[in-house]
């Protein structure tokens, strides 16, 4: 009884003979010696038909043999590119999955899915329509091609698959299976098993599919329901990306009954996996952390978990194999090197050319083979490790990537926009060779560059999981019209992007309502008071604190309105405390200050110490040792100690000493005054951008320090009083509940009634470290769109950023086009927090 309904839509495999007659008008594909040399081609064509469920004819003019055993890859991962192809596994796969084998009778080609459920208790079939007959006496047939739900009857049941055979050779409904002709079958739908089901040992039969009990928007409706194989869900900011991705879960698993086991939800982080568990209490998902699958790959591979280091055990294993970090300046030298292995293992990049672009990790390459030879030998992962052994251990292994698929054949994944080039390859590897993911995503959410993340990955889904299909998302429902307009008219100032609709799903604010958008420009010395009686503002008309957040771009920029917002009464809820002050040039720009108002005489050495490089003055490397030698100095005393040296060295102390004065004589301006001296006059700030210039990652950079203590200084003008002050003031406790205060990179995902933006300023939208102005674009569209009544922008007019015209239309396009009236439609990132 072959081939089967034509909407499975079977295959056939042939060597040298004759097509059997069920195929006679179906195209043929032929694998031999110069495909396999080049198979791209060949299993891109077979794919497509696999997906879609077109029969072909595969002539095998090869041994099978050739591309049976699957291929194991021995390279370092961080040289592989996360598009990697397994092209003999692939081919192996879309080969015979949904084929019959007529190499040995065209009349009776043997159907190998059904052969497999006889091995768990099904019988031949006697007669009538199926491919074997269950245990309980119904005919069934075994799918073999990508799983889907089947209606309650086949419109074209019977009709043999090239569409074009005899008629009377192909099944029919209404027949009986053997000593149980008694049963009735196919009255109301087809019995389908599915060859996953026999792949965990089980003959589940696939049930009709139920709708969702849930009302979803008709958008959400199509993603939730999409029928089978891959796809891409472009989840605009506020329009319900946790709820399609939560109720596509519970409708696998509820509505079609997908084995259980082979369904998982692959979260971000640890709180979107607990949101997820929230969500599909009681359903039997599965869920994991991107790095809780990588961990249980590791452990199936080890045969038991390895043993998972701290940070402390990193810093000291790092410390101990890269002796070149312990002579860095830097307030921390350990942590560039444990920034640079995450770019190595997480963004699949070459430790030479990582090392190259950065100046703070020398001997990174050097270090590397040691490193990971390290960790094997202790059997130990830190928390990158997690995801790059895992992938280094399912290439290795064909075994281990067939046992690991089997429990990850439909993958849910959330948050893709995230991920990273090792995320991108973990999932392919886990999900491949049907490469079944569900992928939810915007690609106008890409604010992790810095790490590997891209929007090509949604941009090009469909190449990295062939067959994908794609349900856009289109409505905003938590932001309100004006909010919604103004980030598309930004983001349409981007090219690399998903061409995308978004519409408002809310209507504008009640009259006599605050604008739902509002640009407010400041005096360049009042950014904090405008904040402060914004925020005060919003409370007093009968805001919670809660529902208020202050956003900045970078982490430092939020010293200010902490201190502000607390020095009002505001309750704050930030992580922003006093050890931000350790920072390289905020330790030397506040012993400048206290070296200013220290009397005559009693100016600390280790004050001394810290000022004494930053500026680079070129002063003796023993200068710093005499210094150490006396708890306190005079500028007259460092004058005499001048006076004894020869006179090139006697020269640049001298100079040094000069600058101090200079510092001393500032402080009667005030400390706003006084710190903006220390960074132009005295060079500190020009010594911060040198130190800048090679860094990588998404952490403040230390010229954005110098000018968050210049603006929280507005605050405190007395430099005597203002270190003390200030440290009180960061030391406040974080309180639960009150006006949060964070910078954008940490809050995508949340949302509040009312967001403030603070300091939209050139240099810092985009940010002046940026290699990517449209991820700068894509920073602010996050912060925009994380208000749902009202979002307002504080900018210096005096320095407004450039990105305000984009927000209203009026800035020339990249090439000058006008971008007035458009809807829409780098690796290293800046500093952020």
């Amino acid at each position: 009884m072959v081939p089967g309904p034509v909407a499975f839509g079977r295959s056939v495999v042939v060597a040298g003979g004759p097509v059997p007659r069920w195929w006679v008008a179906a195209p043929e594909v032929v694998v031999d010696e110069g495909s396999l040399e080049d198979p791209a081609e060949l299993v891109a064509r077979l794919h497509a038909c696999w997906s879609r469920r077109s029969p072909v004819v595969v002539r095998l003019a090869v041994d099978p043999a050739r591309f049976r055993e699957p291929p194991r890859v021995d390279a370092e991962v961080c040289t592989l590119r996360p598009d990697l192809e397994l092209w003999e596994e692939r081919l192996q796969f879309l080969v015979w999955n949904n084929a019959y084998d007529a190499r040995a009778s065209v009349e009776d080609p043997v159907w190998w899915w059904g052969r497999k459920a006889l091995r768990l208790g099904a019988r031949p079939l006697g007669e009538g329509a199926g491919d074997i007959c269950l245990p309980d006496g119904r005919p069934a047939w075994v799918d073999g091609g990508p799983r889907r739900s089947w209606p309650a009857r086949e419109p074209d049941e019977g009709v043999p698959a090239g569409g074009a055979g005899d008629p009377a050779g192909g099944p029919r409904p209404g027949g009986r299976c053997g000593a149980e002709a008694g049963v009735e079958v196919w009255v109301e739908r087809a019995l389908v098993v599915h060859c996953e089901s026999v792949e965990r040992g089980r003959l589940a039969v696939v049930p009709t599919e139920r709708s969702p009990q849930v009302a979803l928007a008709a958008d959400q409706l199509a993603a939730v329901t999409h029928g089978s194989g891959p796809a891409r869900v472009i989840a605009p900011a506020g329009s319900g990306k946790t709820r399609v991705l939560t109720e596509r879960l519970r409708h696998l698993l509820l509505d079609r009954s997908w084995e259980p086991g082979s369904v998982l939800a692959v979260a971000y982080n640890k709180k979107a996996q607990e949101e997820l568990d929230a969500r599909t209490a009681g359903t039997g998902a599965r869920t994991r952390t991107l790095n809780s699958l990588g961990l249980w790959v590791l452990t199936r591979a080890l045969g038991h978990p390895p043993r998972l280091l701290g940070e402390r055990e990193v810093r000291a294993l790092v410390d101990r194999l890269a002796p070149a970090a312990r002579h860095r300046s830097n307030t921390d030298p350990i942590g560039p090197y444990l920034e640079a292995l995450s770019a190595i293992r997480l963004g699949l990049r070459d430790p030479e050319s990582v090392e190259a672009g950065r100046d703070d990790v020398p001997g990174l390459a050097e270090m590397w083979p040691a490193f990971r030879a390290a960790l094997a030998e202790a059997g130990a992962v830190d928390f990158d490790e997690q995801v790059y052994g895992a992938i280094g251990a399912l290439l290795a292994d064909g075994d281990l990537r067939a046992a690991c698929r089997l429990e990850c054949r439909h993958l849910l994944v959330d948050e893709l926009q995230d991920l990273t080039p090792a995320h991108v390859m973990l999932i392919r590897l886990l999900s491949g060779p049907a490469f079944d993911c569900f992928g939810v995503g915007d690609d106008d959410q890409v604010i992790y560059g810095h790490a590997g993340a891209d929007p090509g990955f949604l941009i090009d889904f469909e190449r990295l999981f062939p067959g994908a299909g794609d349900h856009p998302l289109q409505v905003n429902y938590r932001c309100r019209p004006a909010v919604v307009r103004a980030a598309a008219t930004l983001l349409g100032y981007n090219r690399r992007r998903v061409a995308k609709t978004v519409r408002p799903g809310r209507p504008d604010p009640p009259a006599g309502s605050p604008p739902a958008l509002e640009v407010l420009l400041h005096p360049p010395a009042g950014g904090v008071a405008a904040l402060t009686e914004l925020v005060s503002g919003r409370l007093g008309a009968g805001a919670q604190p809660a529902e208020v957040a202050v956003l900045a771009r970078v982490n430092s920029m939020l010293m200010a309105p902490v201190v502000a917002l607390g020095e009002a009464g505001i309750p704050v809820d930030s992580t922003m405390g006093p050890e931000v002050l350790e920072r390289t040039g905020l330790r030397a720009a506040l012993a400048y200050v206290r070296i200013a108002g220290a009397p005559t005489d009693r100016i600390a050495a280790r004050d001394l110490v810290e000022v004494l490089r930053r500026p680079s003055r070129g002063l003796p490397p023993w200068f710093a040792d005499r210094l150490r030698r006396r708890a306190a100095w005079s500028l007259g005393s460092l004058s005499r100690v001048a006076s004894t040296l020869p006179a090139r060295d006697a020269s640049k102390i001298g100079r040094f000493v000069a600058d101090l004065e200079v510092v001393r004589a500032a402080a009667g301006r005030g400390s706003s005054s006084l710190l903006r001296t220390v960074r132009e006059d005295i060079g500190l700030g020009g010594a911060m951008d040198l130190l800048d210039g090679g860094r990588g990652g998404e952490g403040s950079s230390h010229l954005d320090d110098l000018e968050a203590l210049e603006s929280v200084a507005e605050l405190q003008p007395d430099p005597e009083a203002f270190e003390p002050w200030l440290r009180h003031g960061l030391g406040r406790p974080a309180v639960a509940g009150g006006v949060t205060a964070s910078s954008v990179h940490r809050v995508k995902g949340m949302e509040w009634d009312h967001v403030v933006v603070s300091a939209v300023n050139a240099g810092l939208f985009p940010h002046r470290l940026a290699d990517d102005v449209e991820e700068e674009r894509r920073v602010l569209h996050v912060a925009l769109t994380r208000g749902r009544e009202t979002a307002v922008l504080l900018a210096d007019r005096s320095r407004p950023s450039p990105m305000l015209a984009e927000l209203e239309g009026r800035a020339p396009a990249p090439g000058g086009r006008s971008t007035a009236g458009r809807t829409a439609a780098g690796r290293r990132g800046a500093a952020a927090a």
